[in-house]
């Protein structure tokens, strides 16, 4: 028994530098059916001294994730190392190390905040401001760590080297709140003449968009500014310290406009070589400004860095008069890296998007019309010589399948245009492939959309607003966790859902919020990831801290709906958003559904309030606990006497988003589920086998076919070759989810992305247990009956990866399930296979069960 060398991870990252307080997981490698971890011992020292700063001791136990220290032991601005050994049950021992880093951790920031001598009005900050010191470094250096926050976005480089080598530097949040820095060592970089560069770009925080959100009007909207630290300890024992402070120089440069909705402008000739090197004596340099603080508390940024997580070279190039279009073959988000050709002085003019109208033209038009002012997604590149010259853009980012390129008389190469798809770079987790290309579709459509949208925070859409939708975070974050191993950056979109929230418990429906969104379009439904989100990421990762960091939240949010009530019965919410509907993608056809918008609020507010009360059980809190369980019954009692029908067992609207949204929510009695679950497969049969729900719906009826067995009926839904299915999507060009199901409104939207997690937990099988979080127990529920002849299903769990293997054919089906050690399993097939002489129990909805230890099983079922 071994442990996985580099698998120790901190906070769930790779060697972070923290303000909170670590904990730790690691996974054990090559593991047998009869191997099992009997304890591990972790010891945490200072990297220079080597003293022992903590150590767990000896724990006997199968956990290895979610094991926190003391962090008060731990000073600010040092590097730790952290051994971890294991011991196996039959004395075997094995140890890896990682290492971790704490930030400022409270300490009073030396640094000033400053920008550009010129930045005087915010309206006017339109450029770049480009800022500027040298300093000397005398003696040996042991280690040097810059600490740095950039508003909006910054570029560091020292002696010319790029320091932040990712993209999109400094997180979008409610700044007055809360403010991310960065951490970089910087020790190898150093010689004895040193100059420090930062530019600034304006992001979120100088957003001066006119648009529907109110961006202009933030209360943190300021000029572009900049703190920062540089930490040197010398060999000897000194210290050195350069920091932000009147003692830098500024000068524009050649980023002359750039805005996040905008798009960014170059003019390569006023380039100027070498301002970031030692020495220099630029003649545009001038002073630079001291200005007020952004406000926010500053903490370090703990999540994973936006990197390219794919390169796409263009794969068609079309030339249309002036103009040429590119297609990289896929719809996602990030930069271009271009070369550009023409004279010097030529102005290129690039333009993206992801629709081409029937003319086969760039048509930014859908999407572009939030945006009263200058460009959409635009950049427009001054050439500085008649040589072609290779660029992209650095404090925007687009989503788009297509480019166009105008200006200059050069005839341009396929090779010109590479797209560099960018996203926080979370890890991926799961698989799911089958033999059946539509359904492998929905899947990379499903990570493909939900990637685009990971920009340091999980945004709706990827090219229209770039805003963080709360209801789309909600409904998405299933399956990001099964997709991915996003605990870190869901982390730290909570940490914007808590500060969004009033005292009185509302939250917005989009975070962070200028204002916009607290009186409207915030009801109990889009107001769900409260619930789901600290709910998935427990069920994913075994850590209580994300139910007890979000109870506060969730209970100031159930004060509300309380209070909104009449009765017990809520209606102020959203409703089910985007179900099918004729006409254009207007606010008026986009919420003409068919369910009524209070019986999804009076739904969503017993989930709640349901959710509230077994919180309070996990975390002791027993007055609470009887308190929202007696509220959970009262709203239950009146969602049932209100809106249910129980002779005919309708449910008012009358819909699969209706039927389906009293067994999802748990509002009906065990004895009702199976002829509601026979009513909802009688409504799916009345449309021919068409869906009829919008996003709301799409959780509650792909959850209810897949628990009670009719997961083929899902999977004809969604691929039914006309519309409305995702497979009409697919023959309309899709290779992203959708927004509205007739094409129309943003093509490159997750919000749908739930589907993927109907594939992983009700096809593949695999699902995680609430009872036993983190996948110490596993669902297994593969789909032995969907006519599809391979489906192959992984997990990364906490313990290892869970997997399923499906041969489906004529007589029957072959199954392989794989669980992890130290997990346990409870596999559910199908009633009517022979099942050999394997046991298994009934357990209802025409499922049979039996129970499985770690290892490898095989099965072989006939029909």
């Amino acid at each position: 028994m071994k442990i996985k060398q580099g698998s120790v991870k901190v906070n769930d990252l790779i060697n972070p530098t923290l303000d909170s307080a670590p904990y730790f997981s690691y996974l054990i490698d090559s593991m047998g059916e009869t191997e099992r971890q009997k304890g591990y011992e972790i010891t945490v020292r200072e990297h220079f001294s080597g003293d022992v700063i903590w150590s767990s001791g000896k724990v006997i136990t199968e956990k290895r994730y979610g094991i926190y220290m003391d962090d008060s032991l731990l000073e600010p601005r040092k590097r730790y190392d952290v051994t971890v050994e294991v011991t196996g049950d039959d004395g075997e021992e094995s140890s890896a190390e990682t290492f971790f880093c704490t930030g400022k951790r409270g300490e009073k920031w030396l640094g000033n905040w400053i920008t550009g001598g010129f930045c005087l009005k915010r309206d006017e900050a339109l450029e770049a401001p480009y800022l500027r010191r040298d300093f000397d470094v005398c003696g040996k250096v042991r280690r040097a760590t810059l600490y740095i926050c950039g508003l909006g976005y910054f570029v560091c480089t020292l002696n010319g080297k790029r320091v932040n080598k990712d993209f999109l530097s400094t997180p979008f949040t409610d700044y007055d709140k809360h403010l991310m820095y960065r951490s970089f060592d910087v020790t190898d970089v150093l010689s004895d003449k040193n100059a420090i560069g930062v530019v600034l770009g304006n992001g979120f925080y100088n957003c001066f968009t006119i648009d529907p959100w109110q961006s202009r009007f933030a209360s943190w909207r300021d000029v572009p500014k900049m703190i920062c630290e540089l930490h040197i300890e010398y060999e000897n024992g000194d210290e050195q310290t350069v920091c932000s402070d009147t003692g830098w120089q500024s000068s524009k440069g050649p980023i002359t406009f750039n805005g996040i909705r905008h798009g960014e402008q170059y003019d390569a000739n006023l380039e100027m070589p070498g301002w970031d090197m030692p020495g220099y004596k630029g003649e545009t340099f001038g002073k630079v400004r001291v200005v007020r603080p952004a406000g926010g508390e500053l903490m370090s940024y703990e999540l994973e860095p936006i990197v390219v997580r794919r390169e796409y070279p263009a794969v068609k190039m079309t030339k249309q008069g002036e103009k040429t279009l590119f297609d990289i073959g896929q719809n996602q988000a990030g930069v271009c890296r271009l070369t550009l050709r023409g004279k010097k002085g030529d102005k290129i003019t690039i333009r993206y998007c992801d629709i081409i109208n029937d003319k086969g033209e760039l048509d930014q038009s859908p999407l572009s019309c939030f945006i009263k002012n200058y460009t959409f997604q635009t950049e427009i590149y001054t050439k500085k010589s008649d040589e072609p010259e290779a660029w992209h853009s650095e404090f925007t980012y687009h989503g788009y399948q297509y480019v166009e390129i105008s200006g200059g008389d050069e005839e341009r190469q396929l090779s010109d245009v590479v797209a560099l798809a960018l996203c926080n770079g979370i890890e991926d987790r799961g698989y799911f492939v089958t033999s059946d290309e539509t359904v492998n579709q929905i899947q990379h459509m499903c990570v493909a959309a939900t990637t685009s949208c990971c920009m340091n925070t999980l945004s709706s859409d990827a090219v229209r607003e770039k805003t963080s939708w709360t209801g789309d975070a909600g409904f998405t974050s299933e399956q990001i966790v099964i997709n991915f191993g996003a605990e870190a950056f869901m982390r730290r979109w909570l940490y914007d859902l808590r500060d969004s929230q009033t005292p009185a418990g509302a939250v917005p429906c989009v975070i962070p919020s200028a204002g916009w969104g607290y009186t409207s379009l915030n009801g109990p439904d889009w107001a769900s990831p409260i619930v789901d989100a600290p709910k998935y990421l427990y069920l994913a990762s075994g850590n209580i801290n994300y139910i007890k960091d979000n109870y506060d939240m969730l209970t100031r949010h159930c004060a509300l709906m309380e209070k909104m009530a009449t009765d017990n019965i809520v209606d102020y919410g959203l409703g089910d958003w985007c179900a099918p509907f004729e006409g254009p993608a207007l606010s008026v056809n986009m919420e003409s559904f068919k369910c009524p918008v209070t019986v999804t609020d009076t739904a969503y507010y017993h989930t709640a309030v349901r959710t509230l009360a077994y919180w309070a059980k996990l975390l002791g809190r027993d007055d609470d606990e009887k308190y929202y369980a007696v509220l959970a019954d009262n709203i239950k009692a009146a969602f049932r006497e209100k809106f249910f029908d129980k002779k005919t067992f309708t449910v008012k609207g009358n819909c699969q988003t209706s039927t389906a949204v009293m067994i999802y929510h748990g509002l009906c009695e065990a004895d009702e589920v199976q002829p509601l679950t026979e009513k909802l497969l009688q409504q799916i049969k009345e449309r021919d086998g068409h869906l009829d729900f919008g996003v709301l719906g799409n959780k509650a009826v792909m959850n209810v076919l897949g628990t009670t067995g009719n997961a083929k009926t899902g999977l004809m839904m969604l691929c039914n070759p006309t519309y409305p299915s995702v497979k009409h999507w697919i023959d309309m060009g899709a290779n992203t989810l959708w927004e509205c199901w007739n094409g129309l409104g943003s093509r490159n939207h997750h919000m749908f992305s739930d589907m993927s997690a109907f594939l992983y937990k009700y096809v593949g099988g695999i699902s995680a247990d609430m009872e036993k979080p983190a996948y110490e127990h596993i669902i297994f529920r593969p789909a032995l009956d969907v006519g599809i002849k391979n489906i192959s299903c992984g997990v990364n769990t906490p313990y290892g990866t869970a997997r399923t293997e499906i041969s489906e054919n004529e007589s029957g089906a072959k199954l392989t399930v794989t669980v992890p050690s130290g997990s346990s399993g409870t596999l559910y097939v199908p009633v009517g296979y022979n099942r050999g002489a394997e046991k298994f129990s009934d357990c209802g909805n025409g499922l049979v069960k039996t129970e499985l230890l770690c290892g490898v099983h095989s099965f072989v079922f006939e029909k």
